[in-house]
């Protein structure tokens, strides 16, 4: 029998990422992918996507019974990762747990420090991890494994470190192992978002980046050859449109990644591409950026990090400001979004460095500008001259959104707030500015992303409005959200919708007190598995929430919103998802007995969902559901007496 590898992405969430997409764990991609070769069994288990907590995680863990559990982690997320080792740790003392990343890569002592953890895979981990499991099965030595650090008796002994991969183009990989529903890039209608790794490294030495430092300085990209043919297979396979490169420099080879575009445009895939690179690079290839476009590439981030030159030495970024402005420019030129970030929190910062800053950045004019705050990784370069200003050391924090460098002539605080007032004024700014747009697609990918942005519990949370909203935006805004339902509607919809009642003996008040209490859906509506971030502490129209619903053997995640709530009569919610769902209850009676009636009503969108749940099995399920809340909530009310 095949011994087991549980790989568990951490359920980490700093809401800045998450708001465009849903994104495939790459690296458990290529290491499930290295330890099937070797005779292993994986399974990846991406509970950050799937918004699970250690509770799920625990399930999952005790479900699966592995033999090994593996979770990966950058600076912010190893407190989480070492928790998912404990958790399997605490579950079957047997299970051997291992963690790797760039954060437990230079940090492995301190890792070791931590009696949950009994490996750590140091560098690149595909040949590692494989070798290591096969030792470990085999009861080898050790010390023989290269690239891993872990316990000898009261030491940590620490292994060579393994040569990187040369040849990027065969390494296996485990696509088959991905949840696809799970992975969307919210920006564009019906996407299936995917990535593909077209080379590794950075040859470049910036002080506050940490992964020219795990690369060496050094960079290997794969055949172009190699890269599109994954790139047909995912987009053939399963469907994906949208690729993510999160290459940190596809473009470092000039004469190769020119290759990749003329396959691209060649193999006419009609998928988006969602890249990084440098500025640099981007005025070099002037003359063939019409190719980029061509081949999908629709949005570049370029890091420019600073807006003076003075900053940009400081942190050792190998160009020009004037470059910055040209690349941005030159991309607008072609038709093609732009991204970038500004570094605010340097020890020498002050409100008049953060408004030049800001100044500068709307110069710049990129159409999506991220103020953050500088991270004090604690094996950069820039960590010793960082280390008197540095105000905690939660990792949590180190997200680049938390301010975690303390300026000598700002608090903390301060830095908070001049990041919030950097992101208010830039896209409100920006927002009237899109409505000048003559481009299409530009213009509703922009519009789209800023709804995201604004409807984003993160945002909000963190930074409040980004203000008011013009008038012609918002007119604007409704359009698009009237365009997009048309945009959605399928040619045909299956629906159902099943109402039934039952006599309670108890208060109708009583009654609906119970029903309407959200820590209650889970007991008496069956299909229902988690019921979490309620945006209000008493339940009222308007509340929405997060849910996930077990139906057809699935697990399906969604929102919901209480739409209708009059005391003592009628509670009503729509959870919206991949099978939307209305459910409504009604109450009559006295305070002896109550009259409860149940509608609940499934709509399948689609021909694809239609294939698995045509409108017979709808139907099935709705009576199902119907006679089980039912029956729940009459023998709850009436045997706990309530």
């Amino acid at each position: 029998m095949k011994k087991k590898i549980l790989f568990i992405t951490p359920p980490y969430h700093c809401g800045v990422v998450e708001v465009a997409g849903h994104w495939v764990p790459l690296t458990f991609v290529y290491l499930a992918g290295a330890v099937r070769e070797a005779g292993f069994e994986p399974v990846i288990y991406d509970a950050m996507t799937k918004r699970h907590g250690f509770k799920e995680i625990k399930k999952k863990i005790s479900e699966e019974k592995p033999d090994y559990v593996a979770a990966t982690a950058i600076t912010s997320t190893v407190l989480d990762a070492l928790e998912i080792l404990k958790a399997a740790k605490e579950i079957n003392s047997g299970i051997t747990t291992i963690i790797g990343g760039v954060h437990p890569h230079f940090m492995y002592k301190e890792m070791l420090e931590n009696k949950f953890v009994d490996y750590v895979a140091r560098g690149e981990g595909e040949e590692t991890i494989k070798e290591l499991l096969l030792c470990l099965s085999k009861g080898g030595d050790l010390a023989e494994v290269k690239g891993i650090a872990y316990r000898s008796g009261q030491k940590v002994t620490a292994t060579q470190p393994r040569q990187f991969i040369q040849d990027l183009d065969n390494l296996p990989t485990a696509w088959d192992l991905i949840e696809w529903k799970d992975y969307r890039y919210f920006v564009i209608p019906k996407s299936r978002l995917g990535s593909v790794s077209t080379s590794r490294g950075c040859s470049h030495d910036c002080t506050f980046c940490s992964q020219q430092k795990f690369w060496h300085q050094s960079w290997r990209g794969r055949s172009p050859e190699s890269a599109v043919r994954e790139i047909e297979h995912l987009a053939k396979t399963y469907g994906v449109n949208v690729f993510l490169i999160p290459d940190e420099h596809p473009t470092h080879d000039r004469d190769r990644w020119e290759s990749l575009l003329d396959l691209l445009i060649e193999k006419d895939l009609g998928i988006y591409l969602l890249m990084e690179t440098r500025a640099e690079d981007i005025v070099r290839d002037k003359d063939i950026l019409w190719k980029y476009k061509k081949a999908g590439v629709v949005h570049i981030y370029i890091g420019v990090e600073a807006t003076n030159q003075e900053t940009l030495d400081l942190i050792k970024k190998d160009v020009k400001v004037e470059i910055g402005l040209d690349a941005i420019r030159l991309i607008h030129e072609h038709g093609m979004i732009t991204e970038t970030s500004f570094l605010l929190g340097f020890p020498h910062e002050t409100k008049k460095s953060v408004a030049k800053t800001l100044k500068l950045s709307k110069i710049y004019n990129p159409d999506f500008a991220h103020y953050l705050a500088l991270a004090p990784w604690p094996y950069a370069d820039m960590y010793k001259d960082l280390l008197p200003y540095i105000a905690t050391k939660d990792y949590r924090k180190y997200n680049l959104i938390d301010p975690v460098i303390k300026p000598e002539k700002m608090s903390l605080k301060a830095v908070d707030w001049a990041i919030i007032d950097c992101y208010r004024s830039f896209y409100m700014g920006k927002l009237k500015e899109i409505l000048t747009l003559k481009d299409p697609f530009k213009k509703r990918y922009l519009l789209v992303s800023m709804k995201l942005i604004m409807n984003s519990s993160f945002i909000v949370d963190k930074l409040g409005s980004l203000g008011t909203m013009p008038p012609q935006v918002k007119e604007l805004m409704n359009k698009l959200k009237t365009e997009e339902a048309e945009e959605e509607k399928p040619a045909e919809e299956l629906t159902s919708k099943i109402s039934m009642s039952v006599k309670i003996n108890a208060p109708a008040d009583k009654v609906f007190d119970y029903v309407t209490n959200p820590e209650n859906w889970t007991r008496y509506v069956t299909s229902l598995v988690d019921v979490r971030n309620l945006s209000t502490k008493t339940v009222k129209a308007g509340t929405t929430f997060e849910w996930t619903y077990r139906m057809l053997g699935m697990n399906l995640d969604g929102k919901g919103r209480i739409t209708e709530f009059h005391k003592d009569k009628k509670f009503a919610m729509q959870m919206e998802g991949a099978f939307p769902i209305r459910e409504v209850y009604f109450f009559s009676g006295d305070s002896k007995v109550t009259t409860l009636t149940f509608e609940i009503h499934y709509e399948v969108p689609g021909k694809v969902l239609g294939v698995i749940a045509n409108r017979l099995v709808i139907e099935k399920l709705n009576r199902k559901e119907a006679v089980a809340v039912l029956k729940k909530v009459k023998d709850i009310c009436e045997a706990e007496n309530i």
